[in-house]
């Protein structure tokens, strides 16, 4: 039976929808911290985004931009102030939208992106709000760091695999509390889409190119607690592992034995960071002096 997803075909428009830019009016970011409120005509325009920003005075179009993905508290501002010392430290631009959930309800349409929802319009998918937001705001800019944690942790993840031709330049993924394995083989997947790619509307092709692209995945060594009340558990949940680090160590661990079956170069790196639990905080400050601390 063919997939009804598609997949080669999918992931070819997604390609070409990322590569194909816009030509519109962008909105500076100034100075301080601000907020405006973005509408995606070319995703979903009934879902507007507030997107709260951050700039040093002193920075200009040379300091790179950090999109910063908030958690399943929605909570945007908050990762926004989570990054704005280390904006200064480093000379960074901070923009992190808010999927609130008036407008984005539920995880499947936040931390997996609203694939299944459409599964044949990538332009619709939440990982693709990134991409239009990246064009209202780069200033000039080619590329972006993008981060996310716990709920903004799955997001990035999802959107390396799902959108591998985003302009991101290095994508890091914070203690996501479950995962979308890379295995796009009905019969070698533990479970479908979306605990694995195996029925995903992107397949192998998007999979070779996501291993071979810049991404970090950091965890936080404390973060095990298996009764931690946005852990999600589940017979297809708990077989990546009993917490958060034992699903991450398995996630990196298949996308190793991914990219050698694959035969593509691997480019992803795994960082633990000692003593951290389930902090938005501290795991920012981290994949900041990690990203950005040889220069500042």
């Amino acid at each position: 039976m063919r997939n009804r997803f598609a997949p080669v075909r999918v992931a070819a428009a997604a390609l070409a929808f990322v590569a194909s830019g816009a030509a519109h009016a962008a909105t500076p970011i100034p100075a301080g911290e601000a907020s405006f409120t973005f509408v995606d005509a070319r995703g979903q325009p009934d879902r507007p985004l507030t997107v709260y920003t951050y700039r040093p005075a002193a920075c200009d179009a040379k300091c790179p931009l950090v999109i910063v993905m908030h958690g399943v508290s929605r909570d945007a501002s908050n990762y926004r102030g989570f990054w704005e010392a280390a904006a200064d430290r480093y000379r960074l631009v901070i923009a992190a939208p808010e999927f609130s959930k008036r407008y984005w309800p539920r995880a499947a349409a936040y931390n997996l992106g609203d694939v299944a929802a459409h599964p044949g319009d990538p332009a619709k998918w939440s990982y693709s709000a990134v991409e239009h937001l990246f064009d209202e705001i780069a200033g000039g800019r080619t590329g972006y760091v993008l981060f996310g944690h716990s709920a903004g942790g799955q997001f990035v993840h999802r959107m390396a695999l799902f959108l591998p031709g985003s302009r991101a330049t290095m994508m890091v993924a914070a203690n996501p509390g479950w995962y979308t394995m890379p295995e796009w083989r009905a019969a070698r997947a533990a479970d479908p889409f979306p605990y694995s790619m195996a029925g995903a509307p992107v397949g192998a092709g998007a999979l070779k190119q996501a291993l071979a692209r810049p991404f970090t995945l950091m965890q936080g060594t404390a973060d095990v607690d298996p009764h931690d009340k946005d852990l999600v558990h589940n017979g297809a949940a708990d077989r990546e592992g009993a917490n958060r680090y034992e699903r991450g160590q398995a996630f990196f661990a298949a996308a190793q034995a991914a990219a050698k079956e694959l035969d593509v170069p691997f480019a992803w790196k795994r960082v633990d960071v000692p003593g951290v639990a389930h902090s938005g905080s501290r795991m920012s400050r981290a994949a900041a002096e990690t990203l950005f601390g040889k220069a500042g």
